[in-house]
């Protein structure tokens, strides 16, 4: 199967600003923020396989079969080795509680962890690995690789947004801006990776991104939002 890749970046800046005039100091801050908004190129799926049996042995032959059933269709499916990676395998047994000495059954849980390089392989990707017998989805997050440059972009536009905004509030209150004698910054980045299972602050995200989504097979996905907000303070002449 070609490899596809799609990017899709919309940048968004919202400006906001504060001010502090210091008497003491004869100094003026300023506040730029900036969120840019990047595509997920990247998908990474947290399963697992959870059996149980009677037969501690013939369970955990069952699981390892479908793991490696699973593990088989995603190399069929272009997936290098390097992303497809077994994890912990758990195995306990399960008494009654009325017969502590009584065995019901053994449980045998096992996690695989897939990396997607193309999102667009993501439904039906899930899809047949539930079909072989995954039924367990621990997690899903959709990241970019390109967050390094993203965020010096952000930082720069934020740097940008503090400049702007200081010469027009210093013309407006008359006054003239020497020397920047300090800079800050706070520097978030609100997605690196988001899902369903990655916390309600990503859930939101992909709510209200909607009109810059990206379809996936009829999956939206939002946009990824890196954020930087970056202080300017000089000194008044």
């Amino acid at each position: 199967m070609k490899p596809i890749v799609t990017i899709i970046c919309c940048f968004v800046v919202n400006i906001i600003f504060s001010q502090q005039m210091k008497d003491y100091k004869n100094e003026f801050s300023v506040t730029g923020e900036a969120i840019v908004r990047v595509a997920p190129d990247q998908v990474v799926l947290q399963l697992g396989v959870e059996s149980r049996g009677e037969d501690l042995l013939k369970t955990k032959s069952e699981n390892a079969e479908i793991i490696s059933k699973a593990m088989a269709y995603c190399r069929e499916q272009d997936i290098a080795d390097k992303h497809i990676q077994t994890d912990y395998v758990h195995m306990n047994p399960t008494y009654n509680y009325d017969a502590p000495a009584d065995l019901r059954y053994y449980t045998v849980d096992q996690a695989l962890s897939i990396t997607l390089q193309r999102p667009e392989q993501y439904e039906e990707i899930l899809t047949e690995l539930l079909k072989i017998g995954i039924n367990k989805v621990q997690g899903i997050s959709f990241n970019t690789t390109k967050l390094k440059e993203n965020r010096t972009l952000a930082r720069k536009m934020a740097v940008e947004a503090a400049k702007e905004k200081a010469l027009f509030l210093a013309s407006e209150v008359g006054i003239t801006l020497g020397e920047v004698t300090n800079v800050s910054e706070y520097s978030q980045n609100l997605s690196s990776g988001f899902g369903r299972f990655s916390g309600s602050n990503m859930s939101q995200n992909i709510v209200q991104n909607g009109a810059n989504d990206m379809a996936i097979d009829g999956l939206s996905v939002g946009m990824i939002p890196i954020k930087a907000s970056i202080t300017l303070t000089y000194r008044i002449k």
